[in-house]
């Protein structure tokens, strides 16, 4: 495994200088998860930096009744366990392989050495964090003040405007309606009745995992409550 290789692909090492990519790579470990495997526990001691080499996770909090509430979803190059690695000694969220996984781990220690040599590294984490804080208020926003079928609206039409280059109307779903369904604070009956409902209104349609849109300015106004 070239895990050098593999991480100067991931714009988080953008701009590092190959001896101190060597020296990460070095002191990393490969460790991969099944479907459905915990990857990190809620309040787990840990001083990890932690970056998706393949597959999807999916970073959670669940309540003490059980519910779940999906935070995030992270794909290959996304790091996660930055407050472990650089303050904090226990984690704030769960973390969950939604398919067949590989991740790295570098020890925090490592990792705040780079960041001291390579200041570059500190820039790319500030901006990936500034981009995390954005979604969290979106989602915060979407959850206080939105019902589903709203939710929905704004998470499709985010999905759109995050592929916006490639100028289509198509959603490619990465994960199941169950877990779509956690993001959205809602149960997979009540997706499930959303997405009917906007068929039936002709703003979208389904085939399995794949969602067309057909109405682009119904879904923005869904998306903003109109």
């Amino acid at each position: 495994m070239d895990i050098t290789g593999q991480m100067k692909d991931f714009s988080l090492f953008a701009g590092i200088s190959a001896e101190k990519l060597h020296l990460l790579g070095a002191q990393a470990t490969y460790k991969t998860f099944k479907q459905g495997e915990m990857v990190i526990g809620e309040t787990d001691p840990v001083r990890s930096f932690y970056v998706v080499v393949s597959g999807q996770l999916k970073l959670y909090r669940s309540s003490a009744e059980g519910k779940e509430q999906t935070l995030q979803l992270l794909g290959p190059g996304n790091p996660f366990g930055l407050c472990t690695a650089f303050a904090t000694d226990s984690f704030p969220a769960s973390v969950m392989a939604i398919e067949k996984s590989a991740v790295l781990l570098i020890p925090g220690t490592v990792m705040e050495e780079t960041a001291r040599q390579e200041p570059v590294l500190l820039l790319n984490i500030i901006q990936i964090l500034s981009q995390r804080l954005k979604d969290s208020m979106i989602l915060i926003e979407s959850l206080a003040l939105k019902e589903i079928p709203g939710r929905l609206a704004s998470f499709l039409n985010h999905e759109l405007l995050r592929n916006a280059a490639d100028k289509k109307t198509i959603v490619e779903l990465t994960l199941s309606q169950r877990e779509l369904a956690k993001i959205l604070g809602a149960t997979p009956e009540t997706l499930s009745r959303a997405l009917r409902k906007m068929a039936n209104d002709g703003i979208l349609a389904t085939a399995g995992r794949t969602i067309t849109i057909l109405n682009n300015k119904a879904l923005e106004q869904l998306a903003e409550g109109e």
